[in-house]
């Protein structure tokens, strides 16, 4: 039984444009299409500067296409984005940012008082969010003093406070030690598992595309050189993994 779309792209493009006026232009997405499954694990793929970071920006609102269309849930956001749509979803960064002068339980509160949680259902949430990702220890140390794991753990955890109904995770564990890269990935499973969240991957570690992604775009150059399951885009490429995969689509 096919699953219902909660996503739908259709034919975006995205010009950035600088220098002297703006005569410089970077053509970062060229006609993009595709669909998202509600409560899929989705990889988005593809070499430095393929387009990936602007394509999860213009899913989440954060920029708008020059030219095409994006549904998310049903509803029409490629020129209102409306908050009842924002606040269902979520984006979480390899590298994230936040106020160096907050410990972890400030930090939590601060984002949660934006999403506009309070009183019990606001200590709730940020206690429940502590414990998920293992942060009890840390809750008092600052963001500037936190490791490089533990600032992904804050990450991951003030993604999850408004429990979104998709999660967009961008490099989740650019930058981290092996253990810690696999526990972050334990942790999207087990959160994966415990409820119909939808997630779109960025990575460029292929290990971590094979554990976690069900279906994947390549994108090279702002276009999708192709689409499929892990096992769809293997036998096209005629390659044994994703590495290969990979390598194969980058040099095509």
């Amino acid at each position: 039984m096919k699953k219902e779309n909660i996503i739908e792209v259709r034919g975006i493009h995205k010009t950035y444009k600088s220098g002297f006026f703006g005569k410089r232009k970077t053509y970062a997405l060229r006609g993009i299409d595709l669909d998202i499954q509600k409560g899929e694990i989705f990889g988005v793929l593809g070499p430095n500067g393929a387009g990936k970071t602007t394509f999860l920006n213009i899913l989440i609102g954060q920029l708008e296409t020059d030219e095409g269309s994006v549904k998310v849930m049903g509803h029409d956001v490629t020129r209102n984005f409306s908050n009842n749509i924002k606040t269902r979803m979520n984006m979480c960064s390899g590298n994230p940012n936040f106020p160096w002068s907050l410990n972890v339980e400030e930090a939590l509160r601060f984002y949660g008082m934006l999403y506009g949680y309070s009183g019990k259902d606001l200590k709730y949430r940020i206690e429940h969010n502590i414990e998920l990702f293992d942060l009890d220890k840390n809750r008092k140390v600052l963001y500037d003093e936190l490791s490089t794991g533990n600032k992904q753990k804050l990450a991951m955890a003030k993604a999850m406070l408004n429990d979104p109904e998709i999660l967009l995770l961008d490099e989740p564990t650019t930058g981290l030690d092996p253990d810690i890269a696999q526990k972050t990935r334990k942790l999207i499973k087990k959160i994966h598992g415990k409820s119909d969240i939808t997630t779109i991957l960025t990575t460029h570690i292929m290990p971590e595309a094979e554990e976690l992604c069900e279906r994947i775009a390549f994108i090279r150059n702002g276009q999708i050189l192709a689409m499929g399951t892990k096992k769809e885009l293997k036998k096209m490429t005629k390659t044994k993994d994703l590495e290969g995969m990979f390598i194969a689509l980058a040099n095509q």
